[in-house]
């Protein structure tokens, strides 16, 4: 053992540096965590570790972080998926730590540009606002103008009223245009500047997975560390990095995002934009031209999906697998746009307009080559599909994304010149880390899983219900669907009913799909009225935020959720008792993303299905079981609604994934 690493056994030791910490408590898989990951960072090595709810987990990796980051001249950056796991390390783990060390540390919260206000921008918008904006949006303005003179605060967040985004687009960081040469140096004003400033001084750096992959780009990185040179990232709730590691390299074109940067530069109708009050009438008519041929594009788009993907009329996604000969009278005009903002540049007034224009220049250049990526579809490692949105189908996006993002991460995270730390509750299926770490091209690099803290015989029993038929397949929906549910429907609500009178409500209740949630929530309303227990559902109108918070407070209250409320939900206590999972959590296998994953592991030897589908629908499983048992006291039931688990011979990996205690096989 090091001298390091035995500096922080003993800091995590029952009579340690952190008994003085609020609410601490000896725990030894905390220690041995720490321990781990002090030798990970010591020696410069990559590590994936798996650390059961309990553990707590984020002082395991704070403390030897900061230490090794302030003593080496580093920089440690904790990378996570929810805010509200960030807010527990900027609000009371970080403070804390900062009393107690024996290293004094900076530390700040790293945002996005778009978060921050640019001052030239704010103070050129004002001179310029007549023709910038329409008369609603100039009274934003001036009240954002007054707030931040009044109160030296320049985020978006400080601003506790509504601000429109298109006048936000014109105050904000904008890249390219907000720089260190524009705007920076040691008496900056601007708050972009300023906040970059103190991350760049600061030993550590907390924020989001959406961010860091956003700023570390697409592009294969040379040099030595991922944000900084001499940086390593720890990356909590890793489970969701390759998900959204994708989302952020992957390039989408929409009709609203061509015709949003149009009429930032001219929108005609309103006689507003940054062109509107100078003399370059030939970039407003090329500006219309764009617009006219956006319009016609997605219209010829719309025409040529109906009639070639007919049988997938109703989907929301749609993918396509070859090339997609339209859009050249779109793509032309907008390079006659590119070639005018060219030109444009020399009129520019000042270095703010000049570096505004290459903006759009850059803007614009960018859609098109990401529209031209998506209609030829020459790269065979991507899938391309198109997704509707808006009402009746009125928005089109084509969207892109890399089928396997292994090699991804093997070449830009897991590098030598690079160091990280991986960390989660749910990381594991089967008792390994070998699913995790294939899908994320981290195959030679070193795991542990840690034991859990919890006394799970003790602290939850397990309900299976084996009498229920299996889920609906492939079931239409037509008229009247709407009005009649199947007979499995109608067990499984009696079912649901059922296990939530078994703990008199404090229930959450998972479901694979809104329908289903939204069908069952409709037909258990009115009866639980009369039993005094109210149900909440996502998706019903209310903001997740409160949703939760109003079941915290009523601990007979039953929630009712899908997706992210699978992990993302932490209530300890009463108020969350029982935990009833309505069906396998499997990925729709017809999303173009899942299918082209699919078909990848087929063409390279692999099994889709135990190679893919039943290992994430078992880490989604574990996320939606750990809901229940979050602390020591906690004490419920977890009720599995779905037979396959006790029928089919997959069923028993899901078991197996379970914590040990006592499993109840009812009829």
């Amino acid at each position: 053992m090091s001298e390091f690493t035995s500096e922080i056994k003993d800091i995590f030791s029952p009579s340690g540096l952190l008994s003085k910490f609020e609410g601490f408590e000896y725990r030894q898989q905390q220690e041995l965590m720490a321990r781990k990951i002090a030798g990970s960072i010591e020696d410069n090595q990559h590590l994936i570790i798996e650390a059961p709810t309990g553990i707590g987990k984020s002082l395991a990796y704070l403390v030897p972080s900061i230490l090794h980051a302030v003593r080496n001249e580093k920089k440690a950056i904790i990378s996570t998926c929810t805010i509200n796991l960030q807010e527990q390390l900027m609000n009371k783990d970080i403070p804390e730590l900062a009393k107690l060390l024996p290293e004094e540390f900076k530390y700040e919260i790293l945002k996005g540009r778009n978060n921050y206000i640019c001052t030239r921008r704010l103070n050129k918008a004002m001179i310029d606002k007549n023709s910038l904006f329409v008369t609603s949006e100039q009274q934003t303005l001036q009240k954002i103008y007054d707030f931040v003179n009044k109160t030296g605060k320049g985020t978006r967040q400080d601003m506790h009223f509504p601000i429109d985004d298109e006048v936000w687009s014109e105050i904000f960081a904008e890249e390219g245009v907000c720089t260190q040469k524009s705007c920076g140096g040691a008496d900056t004003n601007c708050y972009y500047q300023q906040a970059k400033q103190r991350m760049k001084d600061a030993d550590l750096l907390v924020l989001n997975h959406h961010l860091f992959f956003t700023l570390f780009g697409f592009y294969e990185r040379d040099g030595e560390g991922y944000l900084y040179f001499n940086d390593f990232v720890v990356f909590d709730e890793a489970h969701t990095v390759e998900q959204i590691a994708a989302e952020r390299v992957s390039p989408s074109v929409s009709k609203e995002q061509i015709r949003f940067w149009l009429n930032k530069m001219y929108n005609p109708k309103k006689d507003k934009g940054f062109f509107a009050n100078k003399d370059t009438n030939r970039i407003k008519y090329t500006i219309d031209r764009v617009s006219h041929e956006n319009e016609q594009f997605f219209k010829r788009l719309h025409t040529y999906l109906n009639h070639k993907y007919e049988a997938q009329n109703q989907k929301s996604t749609i993918r396509i697998k070859e090339p997609i000969d339209l859009g050249a009278d779109l793509l032309n005009t907008m390079l006659d746009l590119t070639i005018e903002l060219k030109k444009a540049t020399p009129l520019a007034k000042n270095d703010l307009e000049e570096a505004e224009i290459k903006n759009y220049f850059t803007k614009i250049t960018r859609i098109r080559n990401n529209i031209i990526f998506f209609l030829e579809q020459k790269d065979p490692g991507y899938v391309y599909w198109v997704e509707y949105t808006g009402r009746a189908r009125s928005n089109i996006n084509l969207c892109i994304s890399p089928i396997d993002m292994a090699k991804y991460f093997k070449e830009n995270v897991f590098t030598h010149n690079r160091q990280c730390v991986m960390t989660s509750a749910t990381l594991s299926t089967n008792h390994t880390l070998e699913f995790f770490s294939k899908s994320i091209g981290a195959e030679g690099i070193k795991t542990d899983i840690l034991d859990s803290p919890f006394d799970f015989g003790r602290q939850m029993k397990i309900h299976v219900f084996g009498s229920l038929p299996e889920p609906d397949k492939g079931r239409k929906q037509n008229v009247s669907d709407l009005f009649e549910s199947s007979d499995y429907e109608r067990l499984l609500i009696n079912k649901v009913s059922d296990c939530i009178n078994l703990t008199s409500g404090g229930a959450l209740v998972l479901f694979t799909n809104t329908r289903n949630l939204k069908s069952a929530y409709n037909k258990l309303l009115e009866p639980f009225l009369d039993s005094g227990i109210k149900l909440f559902a996502q998706h019903n109108g209310m903001p997740n935020n409160r949703i939760l918070q109003e079941f915290r407070d009523d601990e007979n209250s039953v929630l009712f959720g899908v997706d992210s409320f699978w992990m993302g939900v932490d209530i300890p206590g009463n108020s969350l008792r029982n935990v009833i999972v309505t069906k396998l959590p499997f990925e729709v296998p017809d999303h173009p993303v899942i299918e082209a994953k699919l078909e990848f592991i087929l063409e390279n030897g692999g099994n889709p299905f135990m190679d893919y589908s039943l290992p994430s629908a078992i880490l989604k499983f574990k996320q939606g079981v750990g809901r229940l048992i979050r602390s020591r006291n906690d004490e419920g039931i977890i009720c599995i609604l779905d037979s396959r688990i006790i029928k089919k011979p997959y069923g028993r990996h899901f078991l197996n994934s379970l914590p040990e205690c006592e499993v109840i096989i009812e009829s």
